[in-house]
């Protein structure tokens, strides 16, 4: 009776500071990322940029002639539009078997484009273009004065095919909406921390009845409030993407289970560091760990430093990365149980402080 209590109090509390509630942990995290994934989206498709294309050359024929388009493709006077690499390319280039022999039979050539990311249309574009024109011109030297043969060339393309075999990746929303869910669990921990909502509201140390409870009783009510507290704010900010159609589209069930993964996290960490370290300490804990996924750059990018793997969002932001690229917990085994195993480690520690204090009594 005492968790019920306590849990419809911390309710009534959140409903009562609603629109701060919504406007810090939920609204404000949506418009960032939004605004975020908007203008990666403009980045990724501005018409107007055109980007150097990352290009892994693969020569099958290994000739002269193919060499030679090895070298036109690597110069100096590409250099702005291709770049030659020899891992994580944007497309592969393959100079099939026999591509010397169709060129000097005046044949069409046997070049294919393999798009390994997405987007960069343009540029791919530009490189075909490159590639027609680079071998009409050196048909017109072979061919002489063969017009026929020449009419034949130039209505072709030296391209057999541009193949898609991209790795599927998330879209600037549903990669940004992922990411952004670290920056809401850095706030909710460092609110916890510094002060925990349901002291403040709740008024816990007057309120939750007349008969004196014990710390671990304390504590495992707190813990379940918060649990209640925490996963309706993360739904809040999961469930907004997902009906407006932009992030979070796969299977509810396994929405849900990550959605507590992200509960268990948040409860645990600030749970612990305010019964292990108190007030003073325990700030200056909460405050590092809010900054360390700022300055990894991961919450706002999707992508972070070696800062990344230091901080607790990290291993959640995978997760959600994975169940948006896969619709559901495919590949997600490892980071829930990484969240997992470190929420379980972490609190009981925070059970074990408690039980060290013994039978003390926290009186209203």
């Amino acid at each position: 009776m005492k968790a019920l209590y306590y849990i419809k109090t911390t309710l009534k509390g959140m409903f009562a500071n609603g629109v701060v509630t919504i406007a810090t942990f939920i609204l404000f995290p949506i418009l960032l990322a939004c605004f975020m994934a908007f203008f990666h989206h403009l980045d990724d498709e501005n018409p107007l940029k055109l980007k150097a294309l990352n290009v892994q050359i693969v020569d099958e024929d290994n000739t002269e002639n193919s060499k030679r388009l090895v070298e036109l493709l690597g110069s100096d006077d590409l250099k702005e539009v291709v770049n030659i690499v020899d891992k994580k390319p944007d497309v592969e280039l393959i100079i099939k078997e026999g591509y010397e022999k169709n060129v000097l039979s005046l044949n069409k050539g046997d070049i294919i484009i393999n798009k390994k990311v997405e987007g960069m249309g343009m540029s791919t574009d530009t490189l075909k273009v490159i590639l027609d024109r680079y071998h009409q011109s050196l048909y017109v030297s072979i061919a002489g004065g063969d017009m026929g043969n020449l009419n034949r060339i130039m209505e072709s393309s030296i391209v057999e095919d541009i193949t898609i075999d991209t790795l599927k990746t998330n879209n600037p929303y549903e990669k940004i909406s992922a990411s952004m869910i670290g920056f809401v669990i850095t706030i909710l921990i460092y609110t916890m921390i510094h002060g925990g909502y349901a002291d403040i509201s709740v008024n816990l140390d007057k309120r939750i009845n007349a008969t004196p409870i014990t710390k671990l009783q304390y504590l495992f009510y707190e813990t379940m409030a918060l649990i209640v507290y925490v996963f309706i704010i993360i739904s809040g900010y999961v469930i907004f993407f997902r009906v407006a159609g932009l992030s979070f589209k796969g299977n509810i069930l396994d929405l849900i289970l990550l959605i507590l993964m992200g509960t268990m996290l948040v409860v645990s960490m600030s749970k612990s560091i305010s019964t292990i370290f108190g007030a003073k300490y325990g700030k200056i804990i909460g405050t590092i760990i809010f900054t360390l996924p700022l300055i990894s750059g991961e919450i706002f990018s999707g992508e972070g430093n070696k800062i990344a793997l230091l901080t607790p969002t990290h291993y959640l932001n995978n997760a959600f990365n994975l169940y948006n690229l896969n619709g559901n917990l495919e590949g997600c085994g490892k980071w829930i149980l990484i969240i997992f195993a470190m929420s379980i480690i972490i609190y009981s520690a925070a059970i074990i402080k408690a039980v060290i204090q013994g039978r003390k009594k926290v009186c209203a």
